[in-house]
Protein backbone atom coordinates (compact mmCIF):
# COMPACT_ATOMS: atom_id res chain seq x y z
CA UNK A 1 0.00 0.00 0.00
CA UNK A 2 2.89 2.12 0.58
CA UNK A 3 4.32 1.56 -2.51
CA UNK A 4 1.57 2.40 -4.50
CA UNK A 5 0.74 5.88 -2.66
CA UNK A 6 4.61 6.53 -3.96
CA UNK A 7 3.94 5.49 -7.13
CA UNK A 8 0.82 7.89 -7.38
CA UNK A 9 2.98 10.85 -5.70
CA UNK A 10 5.72 10.67 -8.20
CA UNK A 11 3.12 10.61 -10.92
CA UNK A 12 1.82 13.81 -9.70
CA UNK A 13 5.31 15.89 -9.38
CA UNK A 14 5.83 15.10 -12.75
CA UNK A 15 3.02 16.38 -14.14
CA UNK A 16 3.18 19.73 -12.56
CA UNK A 17 6.84 19.52 -13.29
CA UNK A 18 5.43 19.29 -17.23
CA UNK A 19 2.65 22.02 -16.70
CA UNK A 20 5.17 24.31 -15.40
CA UNK A 21 7.39 23.84 -18.18
CA UNK A 22 4.90 24.54 -20.33
CA UNK A 23 3.40 28.18 -18.62
CA UNK A 24 7.40 28.89 -18.41
CA UNK A 25 7.60 28.10 -23.00
CA UNK A 26 4.75 30.28 -23.14
CA UNK A 27 5.67 33.04 -21.37
CA UNK A 28 9.26 33.42 -23.23
CA UNK A 29 7.77 33.78 -26.18
CA UNK A 30 5.61 35.93 -25.71
CA UNK A 31 8.51 37.89 -24.14
CA UNK A 32 10.36 37.57 -27.07
CA UNK A 33 6.78 38.86 -29.44
CA UNK A 34 6.82 41.60 -27.02
CA UNK A 35 10.41 42.51 -26.77
CA UNK A 36 10.39 42.08 -31.46
CA UNK A 37 7.08 44.74 -31.21
CA UNK A 38 9.27 47.10 -29.19
CA UNK A 39 12.43 46.86 -30.95
CA UNK A 40 10.52 47.74 -33.78
CA UNK A 41 8.81 50.71 -32.43
CA UNK A 42 12.42 52.33 -31.51
CA UNK A 43 13.53 51.53 -34.65
CA UNK A 44 10.98 53.89 -36.61
CA UNK A 45 9.07 53.98 -39.60
CA UNK A 46 10.64 52.58 -42.63
CA UNK A 47 13.28 54.70 -44.77
CA UNK A 48 11.77 55.99 -48.04
CA UNK A 49 10.96 53.62 -51.57
CA UNK A 50 13.48 54.41 -54.06
CA UNK A 51 11.66 55.25 -57.75
CA UNK A 52 12.54 56.29 -60.97
CA UNK A 53 10.83 59.44 -62.49
CA UNK A 54 10.56 61.65 -65.26
CA UNK A 55 9.37 64.88 -65.86
CA UNK A 56 6.12 65.05 -67.86
CA UNK A 57 6.50 67.41 -70.73
CA UNK A 58 4.41 68.20 -74.04
CA UNK A 59 5.01 67.82 -77.57
CA UNK A 60 2.89 67.73 -81.11
CA UNK A 61 1.01 64.14 -81.39
CA UNK A 62 -0.23 63.13 -84.70
CA UNK A 63 -3.59 61.13 -84.85
CA UNK A 64 -3.35 58.59 -87.34
CA UNK A 65 -5.91 56.11 -88.74
CA UNK A 66 -4.13 52.83 -89.76
CA UNK A 67 -5.47 49.83 -92.09
CA UNK A 68 -4.24 47.15 -94.09
CA UNK A 69 -4.33 46.33 -97.90
CA UNK A 70 -2.96 44.98 -101.01
CA UNK A 71 -0.97 46.18 -103.68
CA UNK A 72 -2.39 46.19 -107.31
CA UNK A 73 -1.18 47.84 -109.67
CA UNK A 74 -3.48 50.45 -111.67
CA UNK A 75 -3.89 48.36 -114.94
CA UNK A 76 -2.45 44.55 -115.00
CA UNK A 77 -4.26 42.37 -117.75
CA UNK A 78 -3.22 38.66 -119.07
CA UNK A 79 -2.94 39.23 -122.68
CA UNK A 80 -4.83 36.42 -124.35
CA UNK A 81 -5.72 36.33 -128.32
CA UNK A 82 -9.26 37.13 -129.98
CA UNK A 83 -8.87 34.87 -132.31
CA UNK A 84 -7.83 31.30 -133.24
CA UNK A 85 -4.36 30.43 -134.69
CA UNK A 86 -0.95 29.46 -135.03
CA UNK A 87 1.72 31.47 -133.44
CA UNK A 88 4.35 32.58 -135.78
CA UNK A 89 6.66 34.89 -133.71
CA UNK A 90 6.72 36.24 -129.92
CA UNK A 91 8.14 39.35 -130.07
CA UNK A 92 8.73 39.86 -126.25
CA UNK A 93 11.24 38.10 -123.61
CA UNK A 94 10.15 37.43 -119.93
CA UNK A 95 10.02 40.52 -117.57
CA UNK A 96 10.60 43.25 -120.41
CA UNK A 97 9.41 46.50 -120.22
CA UNK A 98 7.41 47.24 -123.08
CA UNK A 99 5.92 50.31 -124.32
CA UNK A 100 2.06 51.26 -125.77
CA UNK A 101 1.90 49.55 -129.21
CA UNK A 102 4.97 47.48 -129.14
CA UNK A 103 4.45 43.78 -130.84
CA UNK A 104 3.78 41.04 -128.56
CA UNK A 105 2.83 37.60 -130.57
CA UNK A 106 1.61 37.08 -134.29
CA UNK A 107 -0.71 34.69 -135.38
CA UNK A 108 -0.80 33.31 -139.09
CA UNK A 109 -2.46 35.80 -140.56
CA UNK A 110 -2.20 33.96 -144.13
CA UNK A 111 -5.91 33.25 -144.39
CA UNK A 112 -7.04 37.12 -143.11
CA UNK A 113 -4.63 38.21 -145.90
CA UNK A 114 -6.68 36.55 -148.19
CA UNK A 115 -10.26 37.43 -147.38
CA UNK A 116 -9.09 41.08 -147.18
CA UNK A 117 -7.93 41.09 -150.52
CA UNK A 118 -11.38 39.17 -151.19
CA UNK A 119 -13.21 42.29 -149.56
CA UNK A 120 -11.41 44.74 -150.99
CA UNK A 121 -11.79 43.52 -154.76
CA UNK A 122 -15.46 43.36 -153.75
CA UNK A 123 -15.19 46.73 -152.63
CA UNK A 124 -14.01 48.25 -155.55
CA UNK A 125 -16.64 46.96 -157.55
CA UNK A 126 -19.56 47.78 -155.46
CA UNK A 127 -18.29 51.52 -156.13
CA UNK A 128 -17.89 51.34 -159.58
CA UNK A 129 -21.17 50.05 -159.98
CA UNK A 130 -22.76 52.69 -157.40
CA UNK A 131 -20.79 55.42 -159.41
CA UNK A 132 -22.69 54.11 -162.59
CA UNK A 133 -26.15 53.78 -161.01
CA UNK A 134 -25.87 57.84 -159.71
CA UNK A 135 -24.92 58.86 -163.42
CA UNK A 136 -27.85 57.01 -165.61
CA UNK A 137 -29.87 58.43 -162.32
CA UNK A 138 -29.12 61.84 -163.32
CA UNK A 139 -29.22 61.11 -167.69
CA UNK A 140 -32.63 59.80 -166.26
CA UNK A 141 -31.58 56.27 -167.79
CA UNK A 142 -31.43 55.11 -164.52
CA UNK A 143 -34.14 54.02 -161.53
CA UNK A 144 -34.06 55.46 -158.42
CA UNK A 145 -34.53 51.44 -157.36
CA UNK A 146 -31.16 50.12 -158.80
CA UNK A 147 -29.45 53.37 -156.98
CA UNK A 148 -30.51 52.06 -153.70
CA UNK A 149 -29.19 48.87 -154.12
CA UNK A 150 -25.72 49.87 -155.71
CA UNK A 151 -25.47 52.15 -152.45
CA UNK A 152 -26.46 49.06 -150.53
CA UNK A 153 -23.74 46.89 -151.80
CA UNK A 154 -21.27 49.55 -151.95
CA UNK A 155 -21.68 49.44 -147.70
CA UNK A 156 -21.99 46.14 -147.05
CA UNK A 157 -18.39 45.73 -149.37
CA UNK A 158 -17.29 48.62 -146.66
CA UNK A 159 -18.44 46.82 -143.95
CA UNK A 160 -17.06 43.59 -144.73
CA UNK A 161 -13.75 45.04 -146.25
CA UNK A 162 -13.44 47.03 -142.30
CA UNK A 163 -14.25 43.69 -140.35
CA UNK A 164 -11.44 41.72 -142.52
CA UNK A 165 -9.25 44.23 -141.47
CA UNK A 166 -10.23 43.79 -137.78
CA UNK A 167 -9.65 40.31 -137.53
CA UNK A 168 -5.80 40.92 -139.24
CA UNK A 169 -5.33 43.39 -136.57
CA UNK A 170 -6.23 40.83 -134.11
CA UNK A 171 -3.84 38.23 -135.41
CA UNK A 172 -0.93 41.14 -134.55
CA UNK A 173 -1.18 41.24 -130.93
CA UNK A 174 0.23 44.59 -129.05
CA UNK A 175 0.90 45.93 -125.53
CA UNK A 176 -2.76 48.46 -125.21
CA UNK A 177 -0.41 50.10 -121.84
CA UNK A 178 3.22 50.08 -121.28
CA UNK A 179 4.10 48.33 -118.59
CA UNK A 180 6.36 45.07 -117.51
CA UNK A 181 5.42 41.76 -119.01
CA UNK A 182 5.54 38.59 -116.72
CA UNK A 183 6.18 35.08 -117.93
CA UNK A 184 5.71 33.64 -121.28
CA UNK A 185 2.82 30.92 -121.70
CA UNK A 186 3.00 30.35 -125.11
CA UNK A 187 5.65 28.25 -127.43
CA UNK A 188 6.33 29.46 -131.06
CA UNK A 189 4.05 26.94 -133.35
CA UNK A 190 1.22 26.73 -130.93
CA UNK A 191 -1.78 26.29 -131.78
CA UNK A 192 -3.67 29.26 -129.87
CA UNK A 193 -7.78 29.55 -129.16
CA UNK A 194 -9.75 32.87 -128.28
CA UNK A 195 -9.01 33.47 -124.60
CA UNK A 196 -5.77 31.07 -123.97
CA UNK A 197 -3.21 33.11 -121.69
CA UNK A 198 0.02 34.59 -123.58
CA UNK A 199 1.39 36.45 -120.48
CA UNK A 200 0.70 38.98 -117.80
CA UNK A 201 1.03 42.58 -118.42
CA UNK A 202 0.83 45.54 -115.84
CA UNK A 203 1.58 48.95 -115.10
CA UNK A 204 3.59 48.72 -112.19
CA UNK A 205 5.30 52.58 -112.56
CA UNK A 206 1.37 53.35 -111.27
CA UNK A 207 -0.26 51.51 -108.01
CA UNK A 208 -3.07 51.41 -106.13
CA UNK A 209 -3.88 50.17 -102.53
CA UNK A 210 -7.46 49.56 -101.61
CA UNK A 211 -8.09 49.57 -97.96
CA UNK A 212 -11.10 49.54 -95.62
CA UNK A 213 -11.24 51.90 -92.63
CA UNK A 214 -14.13 51.92 -89.76
CA UNK A 215 -17.11 54.08 -90.52
CA UNK A 216 -16.07 56.13 -87.84
CA UNK A 217 -14.03 57.96 -89.07
CA UNK A 218 -16.19 59.09 -92.39
CA UNK A 219 -15.56 62.50 -91.64
CA UNK A 220 -11.71 62.13 -91.06
CA UNK A 221 -10.79 61.15 -94.63
CA UNK A 222 -11.02 63.10 -97.83
CA UNK A 223 -9.99 62.99 -101.50
CA UNK A 224 -6.55 64.04 -102.03
CA UNK A 225 -5.25 63.15 -98.77
CA UNK A 226 -1.77 62.42 -98.07
CA UNK A 227 -1.35 58.57 -96.64
CA UNK A 228 2.12 56.55 -95.99
CA UNK A 229 2.50 53.38 -96.76
CA UNK A 230 4.54 50.67 -95.15
CA UNK A 231 5.14 46.93 -96.17
CA UNK A 232 6.67 43.89 -94.47
CA UNK A 233 8.79 43.04 -97.51
CA UNK A 234 10.27 46.45 -97.14
CA UNK A 235 11.29 47.27 -93.61
CA UNK A 236 12.47 50.81 -92.66
CA UNK A 237 10.94 52.03 -95.57
CA UNK A 238 7.87 54.22 -96.59
CA UNK A 239 5.76 55.45 -99.44
CA UNK A 240 3.66 58.28 -99.65
CA UNK A 241 0.41 57.96 -101.83
CA UNK A 242 -2.66 59.70 -102.32
CA UNK A 243 -6.25 58.81 -101.67
CA UNK A 244 -8.12 59.12 -105.17
CA UNK A 245 -11.62 57.48 -104.17
CA UNK A 246 -13.91 57.11 -101.45
CA UNK A 247 -16.48 54.62 -101.92
CA UNK A 248 -19.82 55.95 -101.41
CA UNK A 249 -21.34 53.22 -99.79
CA UNK A 250 -20.64 51.76 -96.21
CA UNK A 251 -20.46 48.09 -96.03
CA UNK A 252 -23.00 47.43 -93.88
CA UNK A 253 -21.71 43.83 -92.65
CA UNK A 254 -18.45 45.47 -91.78
CA UNK A 255 -19.63 48.81 -90.63
CA UNK A 256 -16.27 49.55 -93.07
CA UNK A 257 -15.63 52.25 -95.51
CA UNK A 258 -13.73 51.05 -98.91
CA UNK A 259 -10.70 53.36 -99.90
CA UNK A 260 -8.06 53.75 -102.95
CA UNK A 261 -4.87 55.11 -102.52
CA UNK A 262 -2.45 55.84 -105.85
CA UNK A 263 1.10 55.48 -105.23
CA UNK A 264 3.93 56.11 -107.71
CA UNK A 265 6.36 53.32 -108.18
CA UNK A 266 9.66 55.63 -109.20
CA UNK A 267 12.20 53.58 -107.88
CA UNK A 268 10.75 50.40 -108.95
CA UNK A 269 10.55 48.76 -105.74
CA UNK A 270 7.41 47.73 -105.56
CA UNK A 271 5.41 45.10 -106.87
CA UNK A 272 1.54 44.04 -106.96
CA UNK A 273 0.33 41.94 -104.30
CA UNK A 274 2.58 43.38 -101.44
CA UNK A 275 0.73 43.54 -98.10
CA UNK A 276 1.10 47.32 -97.04
CA UNK A 277 0.26 48.82 -93.49
CA UNK A 278 -1.60 52.30 -94.83
CA UNK A 279 -1.31 55.31 -92.40
CA UNK A 280 -3.48 58.02 -92.69
CA UNK A 281 -2.58 61.47 -90.56
CA UNK A 282 -6.02 63.01 -89.00
CA UNK A 283 -5.09 65.40 -86.54
CA UNK A 284 -2.12 66.61 -85.05
CA UNK A 285 -2.54 68.19 -80.90
CA UNK A 286 -0.28 69.12 -78.61
CA UNK A 287 -0.30 66.67 -75.36
CA UNK A 288 1.49 65.04 -72.63
CA UNK A 289 3.52 62.03 -74.19
CA UNK A 290 5.14 59.08 -70.89
CA UNK A 291 6.92 55.93 -70.99
CA UNK A 292 4.20 53.40 -71.12
CA UNK A 293 6.00 51.65 -67.87
CA UNK A 294 4.57 54.30 -65.88
CA UNK A 295 0.45 52.95 -66.45
CA UNK A 296 -0.54 51.45 -62.90
CA UNK A 297 -3.43 48.82 -63.93
CA UNK A 298 -7.20 49.57 -61.67
CA UNK A 299 -9.56 47.29 -60.44
CA UNK A 300 -11.93 49.52 -62.58
CA UNK A 301 -10.05 49.73 -65.76
CA UNK A 302 -8.95 52.91 -64.90
CA UNK A 303 -5.50 54.08 -65.88
CA UNK A 304 -3.74 55.87 -63.32
CA UNK A 305 -0.13 56.87 -62.15
CA UNK A 306 2.11 58.20 -59.54
CA UNK A 307 2.95 61.46 -59.01
CA UNK A 308 5.66 62.67 -56.93
CA UNK A 309 4.90 65.52 -54.19
CA UNK A 310 6.14 67.68 -51.68
CA UNK A 311 4.38 67.45 -48.09
CA UNK A 312 5.17 69.59 -45.19
CA UNK A 313 5.36 66.64 -42.36
CA UNK A 314 6.47 63.71 -44.96
CA UNK A 315 8.49 65.14 -47.82
CA UNK A 316 7.99 63.84 -51.14
CA UNK A 317 5.40 61.23 -51.34
CA UNK A 318 3.55 59.34 -53.91
CA UNK A 319 0.28 60.14 -54.86
CA UNK A 320 -2.12 57.89 -57.39
CA UNK A 321 -3.49 59.85 -60.15
CA UNK A 322 -6.16 58.92 -62.82
CA UNK A 323 -5.17 59.98 -66.38
CA UNK A 324 -7.04 59.71 -69.64
CA UNK A 325 -4.95 58.24 -72.43
CA UNK A 326 -5.05 59.07 -76.22
CA UNK A 327 -2.73 57.50 -78.45
CA UNK A 328 -0.48 54.44 -78.05
CA UNK A 329 2.79 54.52 -79.69
CA UNK A 330 5.85 52.22 -79.79
CA UNK A 331 6.83 52.32 -75.47
CA UNK A 332 5.00 55.65 -74.86
CA UNK A 333 1.52 56.88 -74.73
CA UNK A 334 -0.34 60.24 -75.06
CA UNK A 335 -2.15 61.31 -72.03
CA UNK A 336 -4.99 63.78 -72.35
CA UNK A 337 -6.16 65.02 -69.12
CA UNK A 338 -4.90 63.71 -65.25
CA UNK A 339 -1.40 65.63 -65.08
CA UNK A 340 0.16 68.84 -66.16
CA UNK A 341 3.54 69.80 -67.30
CA UNK A 342 6.06 69.60 -64.86
CA UNK A 343 4.59 67.06 -63.19
CA UNK A 344 6.88 64.22 -61.51
CA UNK A 345 5.92 60.81 -62.94
CA UNK A 346 7.00 57.52 -61.23
CA UNK A 347 8.60 55.57 -64.11
CA UNK A 348 9.63 52.15 -62.07
CA UNK A 349 9.04 50.97 -59.06
CA UNK A 350 5.44 51.44 -58.58
CA UNK A 351 4.47 48.01 -57.21
CA UNK A 352 6.12 48.87 -53.94
CA UNK A 353 4.81 51.95 -53.17
CA UNK A 354 1.27 52.84 -52.31
CA UNK A 355 -0.25 56.45 -52.14
CA UNK A 356 0.94 58.28 -49.32
CA UNK A 357 4.13 56.54 -49.15
CA UNK A 358 7.42 58.34 -48.75
CA UNK A 359 9.61 58.39 -51.71
CA UNK A 360 13.43 59.34 -53.00
CA UNK A 361 13.37 60.18 -56.72
CA UNK A 362 15.40 58.93 -58.98
CA UNK A 363 15.60 61.22 -62.17
CA UNK A 364 15.88 59.07 -65.31
CA UNK A 365 15.78 60.80 -69.06
CA UNK A 366 12.64 58.47 -70.49
CA UNK A 367 10.57 61.24 -71.99
CA UNK A 368 12.57 60.25 -75.07
CA UNK A 369 11.82 56.42 -74.42
CA UNK A 370 9.76 56.94 -78.05
CA UNK A 371 10.79 58.88 -81.21
CA UNK A 372 7.29 57.73 -82.53
CA UNK A 373 4.78 60.59 -81.87
CA UNK A 374 1.84 58.67 -83.28
CA UNK A 375 -0.04 55.35 -83.71
CA UNK A 376 -2.92 54.01 -85.08
CA UNK A 377 -5.94 55.30 -84.10
CA UNK A 378 -8.22 51.84 -84.30
CA UNK A 379 -5.63 50.81 -81.22
CA UNK A 380 -8.42 52.25 -79.30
Amino acid sequence: MQAVSSGFMAKLSDSRVIGAGLVLGALLIIGVFVWHRMGEHDMGPPPPTVVETTIATSRDVEVKVAAVGTLDADQSIVVSPEINGIVTSIDFTDGQRLNQGDQIISIDSGSLNARLMQTQARLTLTRANFDRAQRLRKQGSGTERALDEALNDMRSAEADNAAAKADLDKAHISAPFAGIVGLRQVSLGQYLKAGDPIATLADVDHLRIDFRVSEVFLTQISKGQSVQVTFDALPGQAFTGTITAIDPVIDISGRAISVRAAITNEDEKLRPGLFGRVSIVTATRHSIVLPESVLVPQATGEKAVFVVTDQADKGKVAALRIIQIGERMAGAVEVLSGIKDGDMVVTAGQLKIRSGDPVVPRAINSTDASDEQSTDASAH
